[in-house]
């Protein structure tokens, strides 16, 4: 098949960025796949592509907040190139795709990368949202809770798919003697780094000797490093901004938290699982629930529970022998995340269009 990614702007260090990379890097072992940027405001692509994927930006870069202008240059793209099936990334890009592919033989799918419930603080997006899952040829979710919350709150006859982010496989390799807590992610306000520094406080106060490394960079950078210093904490809490390659992170990390105030799937926490290492998550609506078994390779934490989330950490410091414990059973449920068997659904989805 000719394949079509639409994506907002593949220089960003996002979630729906990296897996746009990983997806289309697979299939274009067995398809011809092209990937749109809406934007392009970076000197680079964020995360790598296979040179046979063919990477294109919109021409009308003023023009990206134009529907009509965006979806005349995508319909134009469609025909020459034949496109067979866009894949939307995210629900938000459904309009253009849905749009460009009207009268044409080009099937639609929309990738939805969060959950029903969040819309990035915006009126707008429950809109594009129920427009993409009514509209679009088939609607991919992340998470059988997903699937259940677009089955009961949006009427639809387009069939919703389940398939997972994918992950790689590593050799487990955990660091029992690492005193180093890892989060990683945009500094945006729905990760929740301001809980975070309020849990390092009191993580802090009776073990100082460890820290927490907080990957990503973000507009809240600024409010979050003046958290940090009202808190005494600037020697315990790192920003060391955007890291591409995480492995090295990964290895060296005593354990991972996640302060989230929603997600879909979180790469870092199926990454962090690939590497062996203990996980404390905030239990938000969809997520951490499908990764961690709680008590047995991890810790599911009452959302917004600072206290809580401080005691669990604490926990798993003083207790070497949890974390070990934790490390060797971060296997159980890996398969079903496997880069092959993902890949495997995609194409079935593909072939059924």
């Amino acid at each position: 098949m000719n394949i079509l990614f639409l994506e907002g702007d593949m220089s960003r260090c996002g979630g729906t960025e990296r897996m746009t990379s990983i997806l289309s890097n697979l299939l274009v072992t067995t398809h011809r796949v092209h990937v749109m940027s809406l934007h392009f405001q970076g000197e680079k692509i964020a995360f790598p592509l296979n040179p046979r994927v063919i990477h294109h930006v919109l021409r009308c870069q003023n023009g990206a907040s134009n529907i009509l202008e965006v979806v005349r240059e995508l319909r134009k793209f469609n025909r020459d190139h034949g496109i067979d099936c866009i894949i939307n990334v995210d629900t938000g890009m459904g309009i253009y795709g849905i749009l460009a592919a009207i009268g044409l033989k080009t099937k639609v799918i929309t990738w939805e990368h969060s959950n029903f419930f969040n819309n990035w603080g915006s009126s707008i997006f429950p809109y594009l949202r129920r427009f993409a899952a009514k509209f679009s040829d088939t609607f991919v979710v992340l998470t059988e809770k997903d699937k259940r919350n677009y089955v009961d709150y949006i009427r639809t006859k387009v069939p919703i798919v389940v398939i997972p982010n994918p992950m790689e496989v590593h050799e487990p390799h955990y660091d029992l003697n690492s005193k180093t807590i890892l989060s990683a992610g945009m500094l945006v306000p729905i990760k929740g780094y301001d809980t975070a520094i309020q849990v390092a406080k009191k993580v802090f106060s009776q073990r100082p000797d460890w820290k927490w490394v907080v990957c990503g960079e973000g507009p809240e950078r600024e409010h979050l490093e003046e958290l940090i210093l009202q808190e005494g904490l600037e020697k315990n809490v790192l920003l060391p901004g955007n890291v591409v390659d995480m492995s090295e992170k990964y290895q060296n990390a005593a354990m991972f938290v996640l302060t989230s105030k929603t997600e879909g799937l979180p790469m870092v926490l199926l990454e962090a699982k690939s590497w062996g290492i203990p996980i404390v998550s905030f239990d938000i609506m969809t997520g951490p629930s499908d990764i961690i078994r709680d008590g047995e390779n991890g810790f599911l934490i009452e959302s917004e529970n600072v206290d809580a989330m401080a005691e669990k950490i604490l926990r798993l410091i003083s207790d070497e022998k949890l974390r070990k414990s934790f490390s060797d059973k971060s296997v159980l449920d890996l398969q079903k995340f496997s880069v092959e068997r993902v890949k495997e659904q995609w194409e079935t989805l593909l072939k059924n269009l």
